[in-house]
């Protein structure tokens, strides 16, 4: 009658143990700033200096930004030299469109007015890029030169890259929907 319990216990505290060592997704974010996407894509936008953020890592010819985003579709990251870029050229990248299954990249001028025009530099097939349900993490490389990469954390080989001919120099960075509320993370730690 004594022996069993030992057993059992071995195996409760075996089973605990398991549990335990599954990873959280959400321990990608740990360190980073979050931004909420409350306005929307032709509403002034908050942009946020990049000389303010920690974590960007520079190369000299290039810099590393990591960046997370949680939602359904249609993620934008806007990257421009002016706080303030109406009548001005700014680059856009847009992430999980199609119903969450292409990503691109352009430039867009935007006037005083608040029209805009877009010119589409690159377009990818990714599909199922977001995720409602966990921050999908990201590196943004952006050279010198104006070419722009855009990689899932830990990989080698970007699945957006494009050539900015403005090169645009990212001085300031925003974030915007279209439709539903993301979550951006920005300023991570790499």
């Amino acid at each position: 009658m004594i022996a069993p319990i030992p057993v059992v216990m071995f195996v409760v505290i075996g089973l605990l143990h398991v549990g335990a060592g599954h990873s959280n997704d959400f321990d990608a974010i740990k360190g980073c700033k979050q931004y909420n996407t409350v306005m929307g894509y032709n509403d002034p936008l908050e942009y946020i200096p990049t000389s303010s953020l920690n974590n960007t890592v520079d190369h000299g010819e290039f810099q590393y930004y990591k960046i997370g985003v949680q939602g359904t579709t249609y993620g934008f990251i806007r990257l421009s030299n002016h706080v303030y870029p109406y009548d001005q050229e700014l680059s856009e990248i847009v992430l999980g469109s199609n119903n969450n299954t292409r990503s691109s990249a352009r430039t867009q001028y935007r006037n005083a007015a608040n029209e805009y025009k877009n010119t589409d530099l690159a377009r990818v097939m990714s599909p199922n890029l977001l995720s409602p349900f966990r921050p999908v993490m990201l590196k943004l490389k952006v050279w010198v030169n104006g070419k722009k990469e855009v990689f899932h954390d830990g990989e080698h080989y970007p699945f957006l890259s494009y050539v900015d001919t403005t090169k645009v120099v990212p001085l300031y960075m925003a974030f915007t929907k279209v439709i539903d509320n993301l979550v951006f993370f920005y300023d991570c730690p790499m």
